[in-house]
């Protein structure tokens, strides 16, 4: 009998890291804890629960947002990463994490809190899947990016337009399919076409994509997972490009 995966014990599980020294700047008798745990394992209703009643005590909604709701959802994303959970799993923590900036979103507008930048993200044309575009885009709003979620079966013309309307910083082109992830790059070379291509950072991603499909399209980088868009994403706001007229 073969024994060698008797032995395997799976990836190594990621731990909450919370940095040497740090204190919630909540009040004391706000127990942030119960908030990420709530985030953390997916009880959507709880988290309501627990924001509603820290909007009450009068929370600053950005600590909500990062001493509450982002060390849960961040947790997550980090067994996400290392294979540990499985997108069914990341979407019940995204449900709870979005059911509590459902909630602080408008208070966090009323502070006049600026977006890092602005991603449109949708599916190519021809592709009808959209559960990993939509883990990257409620993780980039976690990140502070304004999105605007384009959906499944998107035409070049419409990111193009859309891109346009917002004065887009970064687009995202998402595929799962191999019959449809040609389209990245036809959408890329219609940016160009329209003159728009050095205005905006592309990235790509979706089960059939790699570094090596990045490069031949013309893309400006590759996530191979939501974690890893969004940390490219924040990289690629800060990069230097054409501005929109």
């Amino acid at each position: 009998m073969n024994t060698e995966f008797l032995d395997y014990e799976g990836p190594e599980e990621p731990e909450l890291q919370i940095p040497e020294g740090w204190e919630s700047r909540a009040p004391e008798g706000w127990e942030w804890q119960t908030l990420w745990e709530a985030v953390e394992t997916g009880d959507h209703i709880y988290t309501d629960e627990r924001v509603r009643e820290s909007i009450e005590m009068g929370i600053d909604p950005r600590v909500i947002l990062d001493d509450g709701l982002f060390p849960g959802f961040n947790l997550q994303a980090d067994r996400f990463s290392a294979m540990v959970i499985f997108i069914p799993e990341m979407l019940i923590t995204a449900r709870a994490m979005k059911a509590g900036l459902a909630l602080i979103r408008p208070l966090l507008a009323a502070q006049a809190e600026k977006p890092i930048g602005t991603f449109v993200i949708g599916t190519v044309l021809g592709d009808m899947h959209d559960i990993g575009q939509s883990i990257v885009t409620i993780m980039l709003e976690n990140a502070g990016f304004n999105v605007i979620n384009l959906g499944t079966d998107v035409h070049p013309d419409k990111f193009i337009e859309t891109a346009l309307n917002e004065k887009a910083d970064l687009v995202g082109f998402s595929a799962l399919l191999s019959t449809t992830v040609y389209y990245q790059k036809v959408t890329i070379e219609e940016f160009q076409n329209a003159g728009h291509r050095e205005k905006v950072k592309i990235l790509i991603g979706g089960a059939p994509t790699s570094p090596e499909w990045a490069e031949e399209c013309g893309a400006d980088g590759w996530g191979k997972d939501a974690v890893q868009a969004v940390r490219l994403a924040l990289k690629l706001v800060e990069t230097p490009r054409e501005v929109w007229a």
